[in-house]
């Protein structure tokens, strides 16, 4: 702008000079014109200035004000964004104080929550209020596994740099309580079926090394031998079958064949191929049907499971009455299997759903159980979003209830 007055005053004295050089007027006359046209142009060239350095200025101000906004907008994302994360976590600048955070109550301790926190200032619980120190003075990845208030976290540092410099960093603590205790059970099954399997295949292999002994020579132990071959590779196929059928039930979205049945239909049916066993021990087995609603239910999965609570009434029963119930309470179809039998004490109930487990290993054993049969019962209801309920007092009796929804 400075540039533009001067060529303008360069251009008015040049005119100037023309005039007074070819009109001839007066020295103090030019002078004096000279003078106040200058007074106007330089008040003009000031005006014109001030307009643009205004109008610059607004500008300015107005892009200001856009940036703001979208600052304003963006951080307002990133607040929402941080605040729907399921678990704690929290930033920090480059001086170590936390600038944004969530969900920090689970990890802190049990007093008032402080808003300005820092790495050696905040309310954290010991194992965490070290894992932000180390995070923030080592200036690098850290992984690492901590025990809070009996919940297992998994804690997360990511270093932040802006160009190429350390400028804070993100920490996250993941709960890893369920994916640790999955890990354990699956050891423990492992485990499990490992010892399940191994049971009949060394009584199975002992026998066999009898058998082909050159100096074997007796029909009877042979005869013997072979019923227990038959016995223990019935009880494998049994035991590789559940294993098999409780893996495909452990999957995402277990394939069901659902259709509209008839419940009380099918618990006749498997009244008719157990009624023989509840015979031998005296028992009688009776239907309370005060509902014969159609479900909407996997027929065969359904038969296994009343086949199966069924035979566990027969087999922990040696008298008494098991019944049978239908009804409908909604949202629920309701069944009930109850025995009269010997009942179970609280800790057999927290356990009869866990696999290999058994309430009586000696009799479950004589009978070909593989102790897998109420973990399946329990994966077949899961999988219709059922519910699966016991109820149960020691010396008079069990009563499960399957919940289907109508």
């Amino acid at each position: 702008m400075k540039q533009n007055k001067f060529i303008v005053m360069f251009y008015f004295l040049l005119i100037s000079a023309l005039v007074e050089y070819f009109l001839d007027f007066d020295v103090y006359v030019m002078i004096i014109l000279m003078s106040i046209g200058f007074g106007f142009l330089w008040l003009y060239l000031e005006n014109t200035q001030k307009a643009m350095q205004i109008k610059e200025n607004l500008e300015l101000q107005e892009e200001i004000k856009s940036t703001a906004k979208d600052a304003h907008l963006k951080n307002k994302q990133l607040l929402a964004i941080v605040g729907s994360i399921p678990f704690p976590m929290l930033l920090m600048d480059q001086f170590g104080n936390i600038v944004m955070h969530n969900n920090l109550s689970e990890i802190s301790l049990d007093m008032p929550f402080q808003d300005d926190m820092s790495y050696l200032n905040n309310n954290f619980v010991r194992p965490i209020s070290e894992f932000i120190k180390d995070a923030f003075i080592l200036e690098k990845p850290l992984d690492k596994i901590m025990k809070v208030n009996g919940v297992e976290y998994q804690g997360l540092s990511v270093p932040v740099t802006a160009k190429k410099k350390y400028s804070g960093c993100l920490i996250l603590f993941q709960d890893i309580s369920k994916t640790l205790e999955g890990e354990k059970i699956q050891k423990r099954f492992i485990a499990d079926a490992s010892h399940e399997l191994k049971t009949p295949i060394a009584v199975i292999k002992g026998m066999v090394e009898i058998l082909n002994r050159d100096d074997f020579d007796d029909e009877p132990t042979r005869i013997e031998f072979m019923k227990q071959i038959e016995v223990e590779i019935n009880r494998l196929d049994v035991l590789v079958k559940d294993l098999l059928q409780l893996s495909r039930l452990s999957m995402s979205n277990p394939i069901l064949e659902r259709r509209k049945i008839n419940i009380c239909e099918i618990i006749q049916k498997c009244i008719h191929s157990l009624e023989k066993q509840a015979e031998k021990k005296g028992l009688s087995i009776i239907c309370d049907f005060h509902s014969q609603d159609e479900v909407y239910a996997d027929p065969g999965k359904m038969q296994q499971v009343i086949v199966n609570l069924l035979s566990n009434a027969i087999k922990y029963s040696d008298s008494g009455t098991i019944t049978l119930r239908t009804k409908n309470e909604s949202p629920y179809y309701i069944i009930e299997v109850e025995d009269q039998g010997a009942g179970l004490n609280e800790y057999q109930l927290s356990h009869i759903f866990e696999r290999f487990y058994r309430v009586d290993d000696d009799r479950s054993r004589k009978s070909g159980g593989s102790g897998l049969g109420l973990p399946i019962v329990k994966g077949i209801i899961d999988a219709h979003g059922g519910k699966l309920e016991v109820h149960s007092t020691p010396g008079k009796g069990t009563t499960f209830s399957i919940k289907l929804k109508n």
